[in-house]
């Protein structure tokens, strides 16, 4: 009896020793090259990338209003979104790879900045705005990018990134498609920057191949937008 009792206890014991080398193997396993000082470097680019333009936005432009900006790791969806109850920003990880530069994502966290600046005036304006739908995104792109602006950003990267993301929907009703076509969002965009920001207009940026792209498929919208621009202004100089 004292013997199997002394083998029990030897079974017990090389039982827990070896359970105890497997979980410290697993711990060994674990990537201990992260610690706080290289955090960001390892792991945290996208993210502090997107808080840095966020907060440079917001500070730039003297927002007396509180929004909050949350990277949300859904690498299938390419969105990024403004949410009324919190005021905040959710910035979808499916997105990223779509965004080539510091202006381009400067135009999309502008874009829901703008959003979450018409929720502040409360549950009547958040109600129209989802009646209205398509006039408000065109208010959001245009007023993103006077923010953008403000905060040292190239506004042709507006159009650089629409022209990747946006799509050309079909129904071009707000019952079935609460944006506007691309096409439509990308001219109204152009028509903004060529009277507000024309100097953008000779930067290098206009030989991105997005901003190219859209050039050369809005060609008959920008021909008639920039004849009419150039008859009113031989109008206006014979007035004087």
């Amino acid at each position: 009896m004292v013997l199997k009792n002394s083998m029990k206890r030897c079974l017990i014991i090389f039982g827990l020793f070896v359970f105890g080398l497997s979980a410290n193997a697993d711990f060994v396993e674990l990537d201990t090259d992260v610690n706080m000082n290289n955090f960001w470097e390892k792991s945290g680019k996208d993210t502090q990338k997107i808080l840095d333009i966020h907060s440079k936005i917001l500070n730039t432009n003297k927002l007396n209003k509180h929004v909050s900006i949350v990277l949300y790791s859904a690498s299938k969806t390419i969105n990024a979104e403004a949410h009324y109850m919190d005021k905040s920003i959710y910035v979808y990880t499916g997105i990223l790879p779509y965004i080539d530069n510091d202006d381009e994502l400067a135009f999309l966290i502008s874009h829901e900045i703008a959003h979450c600046l018409d929720f502040y005036d409360g549950p009547l304006k958040a109600f129209t705005m989802r009646l209205n739908p398509k006039e408000y995104e065109t208010k959001a792109d245009l007023i993103g990018i006077d923010m953008m602006v403000k905060a040292g950003y190239n506004p042709i990267s507006a159009i650089c990134a629409m022209n990747k993301i946006s799509s050309e929907s079909v129904w071009d009703n707000w019952i079935f498609y609460s944006h506007p076509k691309g096409s439509t969002r990308m001219v109204n965009m152009y028509k903004y920057i060529y009277k507000k920001y024309p100097e953008a207009l000779n930067s290098d940026m206009v030989k991105n191949i997005n901003y190219q792209n859209f050039v050369y498929s809005s060609q008959k919208e920008l021909n008639a937008f920039n004849l009419k621009e150039k008859l009113q202004k031989n109008q206006r100089n014979e007035n004087l």
